[in-house]
């Protein structure tokens, strides 16, 4: 038996690789955190690729008596994704979803996050029916072993319901697959043991009608607490027993390698509405007409609930004014949904006549077939937890709890919570919930900081359970999972006979216990108290975060070095470190954050774009880069900013002398070159696929003459790749524009901004402003910018701006290519041809300014078939940091090249030229501007 952990971390390494084998300081503390409210640091963090490599881990973990966990999206809300033994991320490599039956089915890998399973199925009109409100970011693996559900899904499409086969690997690394035939004859041959096991667990179930009985009625309401015990009752072969024991088992049996689910209809039509009550009663009093209605979803939100979103984005108009004139208001959101939109608009009618009048509502209910407005109420509800996460008071941690009650019993439970948040006095507790289901979420928040908050926590949770199980018998977890939160409890809402039965089976499948242990059974009495996680106050800019995980699919550097929510993570990691005492260790991460955390981060901001509270992790990171700032790189940052004109020149002489070396040598040669200095001198940039530089074309017009007026950004002056195309296409649509002969030195200050130079941004912004101004003969001509990230900076604009140039910046008209392109070019341009097949990808200021939809149009009106690859997602280049960094391009577009390949497109256009240029590094493929494909189809 290997004893030494040093040892077993050697054999890991020997058998996966180092790079696999995650040991340091930055890497266990990123990968702690999950949404939950524990915390456990791992002892590694392991990557492996494929199913030989969790043998070798099943394999020394037996050994060593180490336990494994398997976390993958680690969006769990119950503690079921920590250890202080092995972590093994499956999302990193287990990724793949392939469509069966065109859409009637769908095989996924436990690391596809299920909002990207859908888009595959999107085609088909088809839907996975686990519909969770973390579907965007958690994946399969915990959709699976939790058996999630969610707003739609009810007791009927969850994963338990809808799993077609599954292959799974027990801790003895046997592997099974229910898809293949006669694996049913073969786990009876070649596992007698555990088949016969099983069928002797199902026989003690199906021989105590007392049971068998209390199991029906409790999966007749949403309930995940414990063991899928309903599977001895729905299956007679001992392997589909166990297959559907894995779901909602939460890593605790088994490893699940793939699965393959059976899908449901996606209808397109929906009709979505919000009604306001003035009380619960009342409230609670219209949900049985809704079911009766036929909606598709009935969300129940409080007065706390509907109060913490209030300050949000998109908050219907009259919220506030119902929140100050009814203390106990509750809100309904609710929807239809239809196959057409004659189904939709008589389902709409239908309820009007029916029931509408007969809800006690405080206003008449309107109804909206907006799909913006559709999807903005819908982040509003599914970012609920988030959003009163982030109001609470700093320090304090964030706590979901998730109960199911007989839906007629709705309103005494939730007066009865609301009574148990006033007696333990958790002020700002809110309820809401999925009240088709009888499924209520709640939240309250606390310091976590000694035995007095850990106590009151317990006494509180004690109450809880006393209420849900013996008053109401309903489900101390509906859809969240046991975890070790509600695993001392499992016996209070199962009893005596269900718990054994659970024991018995978890000694059957896992003897040595190293999988998941104290989850969803427990020895510790306590285990729900032990290990809470506080939220240490770091900077502001992201305190009000609760680590929910929603930000990290988008991210270009998850694969790379850290994502949003793990730069926060360490942030607090470092901070509650150095609280006890531990500074040598905090110290430790702090150097290593310096190039995981902050070197490597695009800034480009997509984060808060998923994140329910707008957290925008690159400004934390911008920030923590301006305080590491000296004297001395300032001065040097602003004698570059002045000098601005010079560093252009000396660019283009090293981009060109770059080209020379490149033809005399080889296309590899720069690259080489560059590869070898970059390890001799850190971030230094490298050189990329083609780069390049090019003049700008001659004025098209006087300045007199001109109505637009083209500032190409600082990068297209240096590298090219769009003016020329730009000046061409406006020549061909007789739309006057003026270029200026000399704009050398000329930067809106973006560039200074994202590294931390912020005194020197703003006046680099204020010095382009000025220039514009004059230019623009005072505002009266638009400016064109060709770069999104810039034209979104102007636009936006610093807020540490002198008043004058704020005035000065309101005053100028300044528009995106993108904008320019479709707004004034596409009308008077004549599209002589159109491409068979291209690929798009939409820059990052595309997609926070809502120039998507133009970018779109554009590519619809020039092409035949559209690909969007790398869709909602950064290229990794950030500006300019992916030339220091070209691991974080390789690693943002990873899967860029297969998806382009598979579907037989080899030409790319994009917005801005630092995105076309790492989009042809990582994917060989030619990427170019949009105004090339304008160019090319109106010749």
């Amino acid at each position: 038996m290997l004893k030494s952990p040093s040892a077993v971390i050697e054999k890991l390494q020997s058998l996966l690789s180092p790079s696999q084998v995650l040991t340091s300081a930055i890497a266990r503390y990123a990968y702690a955190n999950d949404a939950g409210p524990y915390l456990l640091i791992p002892e590694a963090v392991l990557q492996p690729r494929n199913e030989t490599e969790i043998q070798a881990i099943f394999r020394l973990a037996t050994e060593s008596n180490t336990p494994v966990v398997f976390r993958a999206g680690g969006t769990n809300l119950s503690g079921q994704s920590i250890t202080d033994g092995w972590l093994v991320d499956i999302g990193r490599y287990w990724r793949k979803v392939e469509v069966i039956d065109r859409g009637q089915k769908i095989r996924v890998q436990p690391g596809a996050i299920g909002g990207l399973v859908n888009g595959h199925l999107q085609p088909y009109g088809r839907k996975i029916g686990p519909d969770p409100s973390s579907i965007m970011s958690a994946m399969m693996g915990g959709i699976l072993s939790n058996n999630s559900s969610g707003m739609c899904c009810g007791v009927k499409l969850n994963a338990y319901h809808t799993l077609d086969s599954i292959r799974f690997m027990l801790p003895t690394g046997a592997i099974w697959d229910t898809s293949q035939d006669g694996e049913s004859e073969r786990f009876v041959r070649e596992a007698p043991d555990l088949a016969h096991g099983l069928s002797d667990l199902r026989e003690q179930v199906r021989k105590s009608p007392a049971l068998s009985k209390r199991i029906r009625q409790k999966y007749q309401q949403k309930n995940t607490i414990g063991y899928s015990l309903n599977a001895f009752l729905d299956y007679d072969d001992p392997l589909e027993i166990l297959a559907h024991l894995l779901i909602g088992a939460e890593g605790t049996l088994a490893f699940i390698s793939q699965a393959t689910l059976r899908t449901v209809r996606e209808l397109p039509k929906k009709a979505t509405a919000i009604a306001y009550f003035s009380d619960v009663l009342s409230a609670c009093e219209s949900i049985p007409m809704l079911i009766e209605a036929g909606c598709a979803a009935v969300e129940l939100m409080d007065f706390a609930s509907l109060k913490s979103i209030r300050g949000l984005d998109g908050v219907p108009s009259e919220l506030p004014l119902l929140l100050n004139s009814h203390p106990q208001l509750m809100a309904i959101l609710f929807e239809f949904q239809a196959e057409d939109q004659a189904a939709i608009d008589d389902t709409v009618s239908q309820f009007d006549i029916r029931f509408a009048k007969k809800m006690a509502t405080l206003r008449p209910i309107e109804f909206t077939q907006d799909v913006k407005v559709q999807q903005l109420l819908w982040k509003l509800r599914k970012g609920m937890y988030p959003a009163v996460a982030a109001v609470r008071a700093k320090g304090e941690a964030a706590i979901l709890e998730d109960i199911a009650v007989p839906v007629e019993k709705l309103g005494p439970a939730i007066l009865d919570l609301q009574a148990l948040f006033a007696k333990h006095g958790y002020a700002n507790g809110i309820i809401f919930g999925h009240a088709k289901d009888g499924n209520l979420h709640f939240v309250i928040t606390q310091a976590m900081d000694g035995p007095k908050d850990v106590h009151k926590y317990a006494r509180f949770i004690d109450d809880m359970v006393d209420l849900v199980v013996r008053k109401y018998d309903g489900a101390l977890k509906a859809e969240h999972g046991t975890g070790r939160n509600m695993a001392p409890f499992v016996e209070t809402e199962w009893g005596p006979d269900a718990l054994g039965l659970m024991k018995q089976l978890k000694q059957l499948l896992d003897p040595n216990g190293v999988l998941n242990p104290d989850v969803i059974l427990s020895s510790q009495l306590a285990i729900h108290t032990k290990n809470l996680k506080d939220l240490p106050i770091v900077e502001e800019v992201v305190d009000k975060c609760i680590e929910c995980g929603a930000c990290e699919p988008r991210c270009p550097s998850r694969d790379f070095t850290l994502s949003p929510r793990q730069r926060i993570v360490v942030r607090r990691a470092s901070a509650r470190l150095l609280r006890e005492g531990h500074s040598e260790l905090a110290n430790q991460l702090d150097r290593e954050y310096q190039y995981s955390g902050l070197a490597t981060c695009a800034t480009d901001g997509l984060c808060a774009m998923d994140c329910p509270v707008n957290i925008n992790t690159g400004d934390l990171v911008k920030q923590l880069r301006r305080e590491k700032t000296g004297r001395f790189d300032t001065w040097c940052a602003r004698q570059a900013a002045r000098h601005f004109g010079v560093i252009e020149r000396a660019v283009e002489f090293a981009l060109r002398v770059g080209m020379l070396v490149n033809q005399v040598g080889s296309n590899r040669a720069m690259p080489l070159i560059t590869k070898v200095l970059a390890g001799i001198i850190p971030q230094f940039p490298q050189w990329h696929r083609t780069l390049g530089t090019e003049s700008l074309p001659r004025s098209l017009d006087s300045l007199q003459r001109a109505e637009y007026l083209y500032l190409p950004a600082c990068m297209s002056r240096m590298m090219g790749g769009t003016a020329h195309q730009l000046t061409r296409v406006c020549q061909r649509a007789s739309i006057s524009l003026h270029l200026p002969t000399s704009l050398r030195g000329m930067c809106c200050g973006q560039a200074f901004s994202s590294k931390g130079y912020s005194d020197v941004a703003v006046e680099k912004q204020a010095e382009w402003i000025e220039r514009a101004w004059k230019l623009s003969d005072q505002g009266k001509r638009t400016i064109v910018t060709d770069l999104g990230s810039c034209s979104a900076f102007l636009q936006r604009g610093l807020a540490e701006l002198d008043e004058p140039s704020r005035q000065r910046l309101s005053q100028l008209r300044i528009m995106d290519s993108i904008e320019f392109a479709n707004d004034v070019v596409l009308p008077r341009l004549v599209v002589r041809r159109r491409l068979p097949k291209i690929a798009l990808h939409s820059v990052c200021a595309n997609q926070k300014s809502d120039w998507d939809d133009k970018l779109m149009r554009l590519a619809n009106v020039c092409a035949d078939e559209v690909l969007v690859p790398h869709a909602g997602k950064c290229c990794g280049m950030g500006g300019d940091r992916g030339f220091a960094n070209p691991g974080l391009v390789m690693s943002a577009t990873a899967d860029v090249r297969s998806k382009m390949d598979s579907a037989g497109y080899t030409h790319g256009y994009t917005s801005a030229r630092s995105c076309a240029i790492s989009l042809a590094t990582s994917t060989g493929r030619t990427w170019e501007s949009i105004f090339h494909l304008l160019d090319e189809v109106s010749r």
